[in-house]
């Protein structure tokens, strides 16, 4: 039974594997020169089992429920900084499973699981009788979050590389506005559609991890003829002890964190623009409400701002995504807008003023996630969740603990010199991409 073989990702450019992924690699089962006839492969344009080749409106079905809002539930102070923190901390905890757990046992079982603990714990935490229920729940929601993690590398699963853009746009959109809409509407109608989409997807997401479909697949033909033969290239060495597969796959996103320059600098470039972004969900309604004198309900249309220049982004950031480190350059350059917003609010200027440089920090964040999450897409391929998990965790400890500190920060400085504070540590940050650009292909070979 001959087959033929076929990239996972064309036409993507050459790939590129860093030690980590070579040391991965060695896991599997070592497949001798003379054994073509029994290599299970993709057969061609037309094998319908390999996600590249599903069709488009298929592909975009899953894109589309693959878009969770999950908006934070915002309760009233002191708790809201709190509660918006354990949901990211438990985001954090939950990448540094679900992502490489997924490069092991595959996207679908991983999403199953986690989008069934999450309408749990979602009940749960509508159930609460005490603040330390209501925290509880919350941080093992947000464990259970395993879109922000999983969404783009199912993007890397479906496309190829030329036509990644917009769907890795589009899935990097949704989390973003949740945060924003969830105080103008309400967490009750979020966590009640948030549990119907994820139920739905029970009956819509197939399988989309090339690897493990092609272990199934090898798997079927040793079933289906008696033959030990039939393996494919992603097949684990069965001299491997289960653990250690277990245990690399665990470790893989911290070892990418640590091991890679190119990870590590792209975590703390898209985590310094989400920090602040999350300083702003936290302190937007205070601000209005005893700046503006808004009420309740107005002060959640100030979130409007940081929606804004998202929108246009979105679009922009799709034609712009092949110059990503240049583009890091302007999302760390547009957070130093913090500062505009601090001072006008500070000063009592109309109220549309301090919204625009809202905006313009949301709009710094977009220009700097999106081209970044396909960047490492294109580049670990099979381990782009493990890469793109690596980054989740920084970014999500950094929106955990940033919006504690920077409520001490105004209550010292003000919010005028609290955000030149802030301003000024963005500023460091700035010439980062640009030397990324300079030497970012130099780096990547060293682990």
């Amino acid at each position: 039974m001959s087959s033929t073989k076929v990239s996972l990702s064309l036409p993507d450019t050459a790939r590129f594997e860093d030690p980590i992924a070579q040391h991965s690699n060695k896991l599997f089962v070592t497949l001798p020169e003379d054994t073509d006839n029994y290599l299970v492969d993709f057969e061609g344009p037309v094998d319908q089992s390999n996600p590249l080749n599903w069709p488009l409106w298929y592909k975009w079905t899953l894109i589309i429920k693959s878009c969770n809002c999950l908006m934070l539930t915002c309760p009233p102070p002191p708790y809201i900084t709190l509660i918006a923190s354990i949901w990211e901390l438990g985001e954090a905890v939950g990448a540094l499973l679900t992502s490489p757990l997924s490069e092991i046992f595959g996207r679908a079982p991983i999403y199953n699981v986690t989008n069934t603990l999450f309408v749990v714990f979602s009940i749960a935490s509508g159930l609460s009788t005490s603040p330390g229920m209501l925290i509880g729940f919350r941080f093992l929601n947000g464990m259970d979050d395993a879109s922000i993690s999983l969404n783009s590398s199912i993007a890397g699963d479906l496309f190829v590389q030329a036509e990644r853009g917009l769907p890795i746009a589009i899935l990097s959109f949704p989390p973003l506005i949740g945060p924003v809409l969830g105080p103008i509407i309400g967490g009750y109608l979020t966590q009640f559609a948030g549990g119907v989409f994820k139920i739905a997807f029970f009956f819509v997401f197939r399988e989309t991890y090339a690897p493990k479909i092609l272990r199934n697949k090898a798997q079927k033909l040793r079933k289906e003829t008696g033959d030990l033969n039939y393996n494919s290239r992603f097949d684990f060495d069965n001299r491997a002890p289960g653990i250690m597969i277990l245990k690399d796959g665990l470790v893989r996103p911290v070892s990418m964190f640590f091991g890679s320059p190119v990870v590590f600098i792209l975590s703390i470039q898209v985590s310094i623009t989400y920090g602040y972004m999350y300083i702003l969900f936290t302190n937007l309604t205070p601000v209005f409400e005893q700046t503006y004198g808004f009420s309740q309900g107005a002060a959640g249309l100030s979130f409007l701002g940081l929606n804004s220049l998202k929108v246009h982004d979105q679009k922009w950031s799709i034609q712009a995504r092949d110059s990503s480190s240049s583009d890091g350059y302007w999302g760390n350059s547009l957070s130093t807008w913090t500062v505009f917003y601090g001072w006008t609010a500070e000063h009592h200027v109309f109220y549309v003023v301090p919204m625009i440089g809202t905006a313009t920090v949301g709009l710094g964040y977009f220009i700097t996630n999106i081209p970044l999450q396909a960047y490492l897409v294109d580049i670990y391929h099979e381990y782009a969740a493990s890469a793109v998990g690596a980054t989740v965790v920084l970014r999500c400890i950094f929106a955990t603990v940033i919006p504690m500190g920077a409520l001490p920060l105004y209550d010292r400085f003000g919010l005028g010199w609290g955000n030149s504070v802030l301003k000024f540590i963005a500023v460091l940050f700035i010439p980062v991409p640009l030397l990324l650009m300079r030497f970012g292909e130099h780096l990547r070979r060293y682990r």
